[in-house]
């Protein structure tokens, strides 16, 4: 579970549909690139402001609910435990954890190979309001605490943990240590030290093992009996709107009444001509709010089949 904001439909797909705008090449949008004549950079438009936001900003979305802010410090933790690995490296060790899950079950990060919220499709957090407080299963290498040694999970454990062995053979052990302890922080397994090579070996092997994700999507009874964890965190959205505030690098600057989400009228308004939402000064909240998002797609969808549906009434009446 990788949080990221997912603004394809409200943004770019609503902001093509309102013909005005005009085309643009997404692919080139980057805070970088922004045209440095003053006279170039009255020409950009509103989509383009809108859309360069959301691609050069998505470490800034707020959190929507208790599970984005949980998402949210993981990711941030990673990132923290991960600054004593140039890029290389950091592929390197993806390379090796998706070689070891198999060709089947290949992830595109870290912070996906080490995802607690797996499974957790129906976890209340993800209806909740953001929060710090969040209770989670038990992560696999703690079940194999409690487990039975001649169980299913024991053996395949056991095999996992040989295997994996032996794609970490050419690491140094200060390579394995740093590898462990970015996958705890992925975990948010608080607290979590690793004393030599082989317990940080025990501790990748069972947490990233798809064999054992399999067994867990086949029955999760061994977790669900396992002590859950009651996990403590930061609160991502007082932090990100901070680093909102003070971040000297983002254009346009944002304000206070920048976070404040749009009511169900404006919702309602944007949706029938999104071209309403640039004559406010409101737009940039846009970017930055994934629940917004959500209102704005649920409620074009709902447009969208109205016009469809009247369109296919007129027809049918001409003909």
């Amino acid at each position: 579970m990788s949080f990221t904001a997912k603004p394809g439909f409200c943004v770019a797909s609503l902001l093509d549909k309102a013909g005005f705008l005009g085309q643009f090449d997404r692919a080139s949008l980057s805070w970088e690139n922004r045209l440095r004549e003053e006279k170039e950079a009255d020409m950009q438009t509103p989509v383009t402001e809108i859309d360069q936001m959301i691609v050069q900003l998505n470490e800034f979305i707020l959190p929507s609910s208790l599970m984005e802010s949980f998402d949210v410090y993981r990711e941030e933790s990673v990132k923290s435990a991960a600054r004593r690995f140039n890029d290389a490296q950091l592929s390197w060790f993806l390379d090796m954890l998706n070689r070891f899950r198999g060709p089947d079950d290949r992830k595109d990060s870290l912070v996906d190979i080490f995802d607690p919220g797996m499974y957790t499709c129906d976890h209340p957090a993800w209806e909740a309001a953001p929060g710090t407080r969040i209770e989670m299963p038990a992560l696999t290498s703690e079940v194999a605490r409690f487990v039975d040694r001649n169980s299913e999970f024991a053996e395949i454990a056991r095999e996992e943990i040989n295997e994996f062995r032996d794609h970490a053979e050419t690491y140094a052990d200060e390579e394995l240590l740093g590898l462990a302890h970015i996958a705890a922080a992925a975990l948010v397994d608080q607290g979590k030290f690793f004393h030599g090579r082989e317990e940080a070996i025990r501790y990748l092997a069972l947490n990233a093992s798809a064999v054992l994700e399999d067994l867990w999507a086949t029955d999760d009874t061994l977790w669900k009996n396992a002590p859950v964890r009651q996990i403590q965190f930061e609160d991502m959205v007082a932090k990100r709107k901070a680093d909102l505030l003070k971040a000297e690098s983002t254009r346009p600057n944002f304000e206070e009444k920048d976070f404040a989400c749009y009511s169900e009228d404006e919702v309602r308004r944007f949706a029938f001509d999104i071209r309403n939402l640039f004559l406010t000064d409101h737009a940039k909240h846009l970017a930055i709010c994934t629940r917004c998002q959500t209102r704005l797609e649920s409620w074009t969808k709902l447009v969208e089949k109205f016009e469809q549906s009247t369109f296919t009434h007129k027809g049918r009446a001409d003909a």
